[in-house]
């Protein structure tokens, strides 16, 4: 069986920037007079739960649970979700953001072998185009074959859902897909759907267990920077590319 497409994961995989996020909901808790402070340790824990209006909702239900009798409690969360958005933006467009190591060498040579790409996240559209337009300098539509963001599906990942979806829209078999995640979420969600797994660690989750996963490295690797292999196979490989990805779909 030959490699049909690579499924790219974004917060945390492409590019480490759940951090961003978090420091963009505590900036949106200070606009709305909370007294709320996400700290990494809660942020670790949060980065499980769907987006960003289910980690607001799930955090209420277990520090203030008071507040689920508000009667508008989903347009309030929305509020907040619509405000930390905006403070993302801003934060994207005075960092100096880059690809975690092997993303873009691995996105170029996939192109040259015509095996498709799809962008799968639980983050808003506007979201992934900030962080791509204005971060990486790169047009998402015009480089991936398929983004699929948080508004495709009803349900978040650890759900396979969105990976079914991506599956319905490319028309292509799980087993022919390798999906490459950073999280426990998006492993599961993966798995569910029956597609292979990569998993390179980010800087939120270096110390979870990846026991599901086909194989997990250090990160995609450069020629001059080759990955670490934490768990599986890499075949003789050093970095991640077209020949290891086929070898993991066949092993």
């Amino acid at each position: 069986m030959l490699l049909s497409a690579v499924l790219f994961d974004v917060d945390g995989t492409i590019a480490e920037t759940e951090d961003f996020h978090r420091r963009s909901f505590n900036e949106s808790f200070k606009e709305f007079n909370l007294d709320w402070f996400w700290d990494e340790a809660i942020y670790k824990e949060l980065i499980n739960i769907g987006d960003g209006k289910e980690r607001i909702e799930y955090y209420i239900k277990r520090a203030w649970p008071e507040m689920l009798e508000y009667k508008n409690l989903t347009k309030y969360i929305n509020s907040i979700h619509k405000v930390k958005n905006e403070l993302f933006k801003d934060f994207i467009m005075d960092s100096k953001i880059t690809f975690r190591p092997g993303v873009l060498r691995l996105i170029n040579e996939l192109k040259k072998n015509n095996v498709r790409i799809a962008i799968v996240s639980s983050t808003t559209k506007e979201d992934l185009l900030t962080l791509f337009k204005n971060g990486l300098n790169m047009d998402p539509k015009t480089t991936f074959d398929l983004i699929a963001h948080g508004d495709c599906t009803e349900n978040k990942r650890p759900s396979p859902e969105i990976y079914e979806w991506i599956l319905e829209k490319l028309r292509i078999a799980p087993q022919a897909c390798v999906a490459i995640e950073d999280s426990l979420r998006g492993l599961s969600s993966a798995v569910n759907a029956n597609i292979n797994v990569l998993v390179t660690p980010s800087i939120y989750t270096k110390n979870e267990n990846f026991k599901e996963a086909n194989i997990v490295v250090s990160s995609l690797g450069e020629i001059d920077e080759p990955f670490q292999v934490i768990k599986g196979k890499a075949f003789g490989n050093k970095f991640v590319n077209v020949d290891l990805l086929n070898k993991i779909i066949n092993y």
